[in-house]
C-alpha cells in the first residue's frame, strides 16, 4: 500500500522559505509538487493522509484526503497488506521506478529508506507500519543520516537509496529547481550565489534597475555581449523563472582567485577594463545612457531625499551635500555620452578575480556609458575605502590612467567630473543607508555601519569636497 504524506510549505517545518517566499508562493510551491507527485503514483493504489493535521490544501478536493496521520497506526488494523511504502508530498524529482523498486526491497530488510540527494527522506518502505510511524517521529529531530544511524544501532536491517531532491529551506528550493547538490558560494542584497562543478547558480532576488523580472535576462545578455572580452566569466544559461522557483536564475563559470589588491593589481585591472570597454556595441540590449550625469544627479537627488525627511538627520552633513550637489549641478547636467562602451557601474576590488585568468564579475548593473565613468567609480575613495582602509595618491591613480591609455584614450576632464559624480554617489547612498541601518538596534562591531558614520563625517565630506569639486582646473 502507497501512502501519500500530504504537507504544506505553510508549516512551521518550513520557516526557513519565508524570509524569501511570501504566503501565496509557498501555497503555489505546494500545489505545484503535490500535483506533480499525485500524476506520478497514479498508477499505486494509494492513500492520501494529511501530516500533522495540515489544513492548508484548499486546491486539493477534501473529500481525497482520507485521514490524518494520528489515525495511521487505526488504518492498517484487519487489512493484510504486504508492505507499506510512503512518501511526502515536498518532494520533488522521484520517480515510479524510485517508488517500485523500494517496495521491492522492502520483503528483504526491515525498513527501506530511499534519501534525497541534499539528505531529506523521500520514500519509506516496510512490512512494519510501526517502524514507518517512527521514523516519521523522527524526521522532526533529526538529520536523515542520524536516523539511519538509530535504526542501525537497534540491529534493524536498513537498506539506503538515494532519489529526489527535498525542500527545506532556500538553498534546497534551489537544488530542487536545478536537480544538483549545491554548495554555498555568497550573497548580497540582490542575488544569492551557490557553487557545484565549477558553475555558479546565481538567484536574482530583487533588481538595483527596477527590471523585476527581467534583470536576470538582462544580466545574462550582458555577459554574452561581454563574452569576447575574455574579462568576463562565460555565462550558460538564464531562467526568467523556475519551474519551481519564482526568482530569476543563470548559471556561469566560476573563476577561481582572490580580490584585487589596490598596492599591486592596478596594472591588470587598467588592461582588464579596457579590454571591456573595446568591445564593440552592435545592436546592444543594455541601457543606453545618453545623459549620465543628469541620471546619477537624480539617482543622488532621490537617495538624498530619504535622509533630508529622516528626523535624526546630522543638520552640518546635510548642508555639506547640498553644496556639494549645488556644484555638481553647475558643472552641467546635460552633456551626452561621446564615446560610448559597456561599462559596469559598480567596480569595486571584490568585483576582481585575480588568478590564473583575471576576471570581473557581478554585471547586474551595467549600461551603455563613458569609460571615464568606471574608471572614476573604481579610483574614487568612497570605492577604495569601502572594503578596505585604502586611499588611493594622485600617483597611484595617474600610473592607473597611464597604463590603462596604452589600449583606450580617457578624456582627463571628464574623469575629473565623473570623480566628483561618483564620491557624491557614494555619500548619498550612504545618507540613505544610515536611516536604514538607524532602524537596527544591535549594529556593534557593524563594518558597514562604519564606513557608512566614517563617510558621512566632516572630515571625510571635507576631504572629498576639497580632492574631487576642482574639476574645471
Amino acid at each position: 500500500m502507497l501512502i501519500f504524506l500530504l504537507r504544506s510549505f505553510l508549516l512551521e517545518d518550513f520557516k526557513l522559505l519565508s524570509p524569501l517566499l511570501e504566503r501565496e508562493d509557498r501555497k503555489d510551491l505546494t500545489r505545484k509538487l503535490t500535483l506533480e507527485n499525485l500524476n506520478l503514483i497514479n498508477s499505486f493504489e494509494h492513500i492520501n493522509i494529511s501530516f500533522d493535521n495540515d489544513k492548508n490544501f484548499e486546491f486539493f478536493p477534501e473529500e481525497k484526503i482520507e485521514l490524518s496521520r494520528d489515525k495511521l497506526m487505526e488504518f492498517s488494523h484487519g487489512k493484510d497488506f504486504k508492505s507499506y511504502t510512503c512518501f511526502f508530498s515536498d518532494i520533488g524529482d522521484l520517480s515510479e521506478e524510485a517508488i517500485r523498486n523500494s517496495q521491492d526491497l522492502a520483503s528483504c530488510f526491515d525498513i527501506v529508506i530511499t534519501k534525497t540527494e541534499n539528505n531529506f527522506i523521500g520514500i519509506l518502505s516496510s512490512k512494519d507500519l510501526r517502524l514507518i510511524n517512527e521514523v516519521l517521529s523522527l524526521e522532526k529531530k533529526y538529520d536523515t543520516d542520524k536516523i539511519i544511524s538509530m535504526l542501525k544501532e537497534k540491529n534493524l536491517r536498513v537498506k539506503v537509496l538515494e532519489k529526489g531532491f527535498g525542500v527545506r529551506d532556500f538553498k534546497s528550493l534551489v537544488e530542487l529547481e536545478y536537480r544538483k547538490k549545491l554548495n554555498d558560494l555568497g550573497f548580497g542584497e540582490y542575488n544569492i550565489n551557490f557553487l557545484r562543478d565549477n558553475i555558479v547558480y546565481r538567484v536574482n532576488i530583487s533588481s538595483q534597475m527596477g527590471l523585476g523580472k527581467n534583470q536576470i535576462k538582462y544580466e545574462y545578455d550582458a555577459l554574452k555581449e561581454l563574452e569576447d572580452s575574455g574579462a568576463t566569466p562565460k555565462v550558460f544559461s538564464f531562467k526568467k523563472e523556475g519551474k519551481f522557483l519564482k526568482y530569476g536564475s543563470l548559471t556561469m563559470e566560476y573563476v577561481e582567485g582572490r580580490p584585487l589588491d589596490y598596492d599591486r593589481d592596478m596594472k591588470v585591472a587598467a588592461r582588464l577594463l579596457s579590454s571591456i570597454h573595446n568591445v564593440k556595441i552592435e545592436n546592444s540590449k543594455l541601457i543606453y545612457a545618453e545623459k549620465p550625469f543628469l541620471d546619477m544627479y537624480k539617482e543622488f537627488i532621490n537617495m538624498f531625499d530619504y535622509y533630508r525627511k529622516w528626523e535624526n538627520k546630522d543638520k552640518n552633513t546635510e548642508q555639506t551635500i547640498l553644496e556639494m550637489l549645488d556644484i555638481a549641478k553647475k558643472s552641467g547636467l546635460d552633456e551626452k555620452i561621446e564615446n560610448p562602451c559597456i561599462i559596469n557601474t559598480e567596480l569595486n576590488n571584490r568585483n576582481f578575480i585575480i588568478g590564473d585568468r583575471p576576471t570581473v564579475i557581478d554585471w547586474e548593473k551595467p549600461i551603455i556609458g563613458e569609460c571615464e565613468q568606471d574608471l572614476a567609480h573604481f579610483t574614487v575613495p568612497t570605492t577604495t575605502n569601502w572594503k578596505t582602509d585604502k586611499i588611493l595618491s594622485e600617483k597611484e591613480i595617474e600610473d592607473f590612467l597611464y597604463e590603462y591609455e596604452k589600449f583606450r584614450h580617457v578624456d582627463r576632464k571628464k574623469y575629473r567630473k565623473y570623480l566628483m559624480f561618483n564620491s557624491l554617489r557614494g555619500i548619498t547612498w550612504c545618507a540613505m543607508a544610515n536611516v536604514e541601518y538607524s532602524k537596527v538596534r544591535s549594529l556593534s562591531n557593524n563594518d558597514t555601519y562604519d564606513k557608512i558614520k566614517l563617510f558621512l563625517s566632516n572630515d571625510y565630506l571635507k576631504m572629498l569636497k576639497e580632492k574631487f569639486y576642482k574639476i574645471m582646473g
